[in-house]
């Protein structure tokens, strides 16, 4: 302890001082190491972080066809969704503002990364975030054909009174309740799904439902695509003609056709003998 010249009450104030502050100085010390025998510099990193990571993946390579409501009048906007880049960052934020739903399906890779020792999902369903409305009409835009199916394996119609997901060719059974995904600390799940419509256009999100091992409560986690908006499926009218405009994709740019090609690119497969 310093020396001091200080006599009476002021010294052993100095002296009380002194000595909390060695006391606060020493139960630190300890509480710091005692805690450190509990907490691993990865938990220090991952508290940050969110228990669970979901990721939509940009692409599948299914052929998924494209309506929007209305077409682009800006020149700047015409341009951009002539070119039909579909997954360009443009092109599909034109499409958004034509309000452009895919055409009878989404398919999407989904993929789930734990930050924890260990996470368990128990739940993805799909939550409608507008009121459904009609299909979409405007103008049907062909998808540029490549690659090969998605091989979903799990699927939802949302045309059903309770839209829930179940194992692809086993239609009835919910696939959660039954079933989860258990992810230790870094491993990833990857799962195919295809959310189908018919009847109305849907605007949704998907919700991820999650349980920390040792908590024992379930958290939710919203997802939405890439560019951070809800996804849109609409079902397809009966005929092409009920669209006032239908596109090829040449794979230079959107074109328009009518009559036979209309037809063929929305029945492809099938015999067209009718005329616009």
């Amino acid at each position: 302890m310093p020396e001091s010249d200080d006599k009476g009450p002021g010294k052993l104030a100095k002296v009380m001082l002194w000595i909390g502050a060695l006391l606060t100085a020493v139960v630190t010390a300890w509480l710091t190491d005692a805690f450190s025998l509990f907490l691993r510099p990865a938990d220090l990193v991952s508290a940050a972080r969110p228990p669970l990571l979901v990721t939509v993946l940009p692409g599948t390579g299914a052929e998924q066809d494209l309506a929007v409501a209305s077409r682009p009048t800006a020149p700047r906007d015409r341009a951009v969704f002539l070119s039909g880049r579909f997954g360009d960052r443009a092109f599909d934020d034109v499409v958004a503002t034509l309000k452009g739903a895919w055409v009878g399906e989404k398919e999407m890779r989904v993929v789930f990364e734990s930050q924890r020792d260990l996470v368990r999902v128990t739940d993805v369903r799909v939550k409608e975030v507008a009121p459904r409305q009609p299909i979409v009409t405007g103008a049907f835009v062909e998808h540029p054909r490549q690659g090969g199916p998605a091989n979903p394996q799990l699927t939802v119609s949302l045309d059903a009174r309770d839209a829930f997901f179940t194992q692809a060719g086993k239609p009835g059974r919910p696939y959660f309740g039954p079933h989860s995904l258990s992810l230790k600390r870094g491993d990833q799940a990857e799962l195919g799904l295809e959310i189908r419509a018919r009847k109305h256009s849907h605007t949704f999100v998907l919700e991820v439902e999650y349980v920390v091992a040792g908590t024992g409560k379930a958290e939710t986690v919203t997802v939405k695509d890439p560019a951070g908006r809800p996804f849109r499926v609409t079902g397809a009218p009966t005929a092409y003609t009920a669209y006032r405009t239908v596109y090829r994709n040449t794979g230079a740019g959107l074109k328009v056709v009518t009559g036979r090609a209309a037809c063929r690119l929305f029945l492809p497969g099938r015999a067209c003998t009718s005329a616009r």
